[in-house]
């Protein structure tokens, strides 16, 4: 067995990150006071206000609660999901580090993409003609607090998975955290899809591609491409909880859900922007009435530096909102 790290037990790793955040109410004087964590809320309390919270906390629409995988795999999925941008979701809740949800997220993953029919009619059956792209099906785990050595396993596996850590506190009041990736980072330029059981790599006529960030560059001409790195870096520079997915038609930004959209076209670049910002200059146009590339309903052009430097405060803005 390694050696413990600093601050810990032996034998017990150190949970990543804070277990929770320190809150304070800023009254009308300017004093403040602290808002005090509650005491730990049983698993199915936290599923409970999870699930009748899914859109708003991670822009997720709701399909079914306890999904039975069946007799073979036994077992049950605690939430089941359809993100903004079509992907399926899977969430699983633990109260501490201790319990072994990561290999049962990759378990029941696994189980998802071998099993995709059960999903679709399930997510049609609450959804209605919902589309679904199975290119990037994400795992979100929820717990309390997670270990360091979780947190390095899961950047090293190759799949959609996100760790969350959650906190009840008094006045109503809950808060919810998506753990840096900065200490082992991900790719930034692939999205690579999960072939179900039995499946080889190759692409099958019934089967939607991966897609990357070669997908989108291929659409731009130079300038347009030289346009897109430099507002793509200026987007991920926005915080460390910045995640970016590569969708078939834009390249999608997201916090706690989608913020923005890029379409890259040759002449220009499209961004989508999610959330009532303020636009005084009238930088973009309300695209909510058109049918558009995106989740969000206003929707500027860039084609020039200058137009990157006007389009950043709504970014900026939109990314605020999910603070």
């Amino acid at each position: 067995m390694g050696s413990p790290e600093s601050g810990s037990t032996s034998g017990t790793p150190t949970l990543t990150g804070s277990v929770f955040m320190a809150l304070f109410r800023v009254h009308s004087g300017g004093t403040a006071t602290q808002v005090r964590p509650l005491p730990q809320a049983r698993e199915k309390e936290v599923q409970k206000v999870i699930e009748a919270n899914l859109e708003p906390i991670f822009g997720v629409r709701f399909v079914r609660s306890e999904f039975n995988t069946g007799q073979k795999h036994r077992g049950r999925i605690d939430t089941l999901g359809l993100d903004q941008d079509g992907s399926p979701v899977i969430i699983e809740y633990k109260l501490n580090a201790n319990e072994n949800v990561i290999n049962q997220g990759l378990f029941y993953l696994d189980w998802l993409m071998d099993h995709r029919g059960d999903f679709e009619v399930a997510a049609r059956a609450a959804l209605g003609d919902a589309e679904i792209v199975w290119s990037s099906p994400r795992l979100i785990l929820l717990a309390s607090g997670f270990s360091r050595y979780d947190q390095y396993a899961v950047n090293r596996i190759d799949e959609r998975i996100e760790l969350w850590t959650y906190r009840f506190y008094e006045n109503d009041l809950l808060g919810v955290d998506l753990l840096s990736t900065e200490e082992v980072p991900q790719s930034k330029t692939k999205v690579k899809a999960i072939p179900a059981k039995g499946e080889t790599g190759a692409k099958t006529k019934s089967e939607k591609p991966e897609y990357d960030l070669e997908h989108h560059v291929a659409k731009m001409s130079d300038s347009t491409q030289a346009l897109f790195e430099s507002l793509r870096d200026a987007v991920m520079a926005l915080g460390d909880d910045v995640t970016e997915r590569f969708m078939n038609q834009y390249v999608g930004y997201r916090r706690l859900k989608n913020f923005c959209e890029v379409v890259g076209l040759r002449s220009k670049l499209n961004v989508f922007i999610d959330g009532p910002v303020s636009d005084p200059d009238g930088v973009a146009e309300d695209v909510s009435s058109i049918g558009h590339w995106g989740t969000g309903q206003l929707r500027a052009s860039v084609a020039s530096v200058a137009d990157i430097q006007g389009v950043l405060p709504l970014i900026e803005q939109a990314y605020k909102l999910q603070s």
